[in-house]
């Protein structure tokens, strides 16, 4: 029986594959610029909701409820749950199983009074993971799951920029749409200014053709800035998933301006925290968890198993201690 324990106990410190670790290229010439610390530092933490740094509550607001409405991201949040799911299904291959049982028969046969026959116990069992495998499986459903969480991040950073890039494509348009309109205020007060010099004989006609020109182009501009700022309230109605009537902004906001203290950080660090990046990075962990984990699979496997329990007639018997029974059963197998 001790045989199978004394080979894995043999076995287990010299012959565990160790999954493959990418190997940075340090030979890649970087820029000199890169060579120092970085003068604010960048992390995930700071980036996490980086349109408040623009320091706009309609902005903020608007993306607040694209995150909710968004199907995309009900998508990956049910990828997510899966992924951790089978994650923890994975870690609990690693420990051993405990089951409780109990039983009670009645028996009779001829010319013998009925008995009575109970039984409560443990069983367990447990497969040491000499070699790995179970390990890099875990580790491989754990990174999974990681990059699951990275994808719905990625798909939370896509909708957040293009809630921001309309709600600022907006507030542009509005402010170049305000510029128009008092420009054509102006313009139009000059034609009724020139109009009325050509009537005193102070301007020609083309005079009065070239102020009404102005107008007319001026015009037309305004034509397409509002119909522009109308895309852009259709374009936000559709990201938050309300009707264009429901879209309530502030008037009078000006257009979002990028903070001057730009988060920095080195190239590695700053596609790090992209989380597309991020979740490729994690799936080629994983693969390299399989691989690992194929290269266990080469070797045998050791399986432990056991009960313990009492035995008794009557019940206050079986309470009182009863008998006891045990076994242990011990094997390996080859791939």
């Amino acid at each position: 029986m001790l045989a199978p324990l004394l080979l894995a106990g043999a076995l287990a410190g010299c012959a565990t594959p160790k999954a493959p670790t990418p190997e940075p290229n340090a030979g890649v010439a970087l820029p000199a610029a890169w060579s120092g610390a970085a003068q604010t530092p960048a992390g995930a933490a700071s980036l996490a909701a980086w349109w408040q740094r623009f320091d706009d509550p309609a902005l903020s607001a608007l993306i607040t409820q694209a995150l909710q409405a968004n199907t995309d991201l009900e998508t990956a949040r049910a990828a997510l749950r899966q992924s951790r799911a089978l994650a923890q299904a994975q870690a609990a291959t690693l420990g051993p199983s405990v089951d409780a049982s109990g039983s009670a028969q009645r028996s009779r046969s001829a010319g013998s009074p009925a008995g009575n026959a109970l039984r409560a116990g443990l069983d367990a069992s447990w497969a040491p993971d000499v070699f790995g495998a179970r390990r890099s499986a875990s580790n491989a459903a754990e990174f999974d799951a990681q990059a699951s969480a990275a994808s719905l991040g990625n798909v939370q950073v896509a909708v957040a920029a293009e809630v921001a890039l309309a709600y600022i494509t907006l507030r542009g348009t509005e402010a170049r749409l305000a510029i128009a309109q008092a420009n054509l205020e102006a313009q139009e007060e000059t034609l009724q200014i020139t109009q009325w010099r050509v009537q005193a004989g102070l301007a020609t006609s083309i005079d009065a053709e070239q102020a009404r020109a102005a107008v007319e182009q001026t015009r037309a501009q305004r034509l397409a800035l509002q119909t522009g700022v109308a895309q852009s309230r259709q374009r936000l109605a559709l990201l938050t998933g309300r009707p264009v009537g429901a879209l309530v902004l502030p008037a009078g906001t000006a257009q979002p301006q990028a903070p001057a203290d730009l988060a920095l950080a080195f190239p590695a660090e700053t596609l790090r925290q992209r989380a597309d990046v991020r979740a490729a990075e994690l799936r080629v962990r994983a693969a390299a968890q399989r691989v690992a984990q194929a290269d266990a699979a080469r070797y045998p496997s050791f399986q432990l198993s056991g009960s313990l329990g009492l035995s008794a007639l009557t019940l206050s018997g079986l309470t009182a201690g009863g008998a006891a029974f045990g076994s242990l059963l011990a094997g390996v197998s080859a791939p």
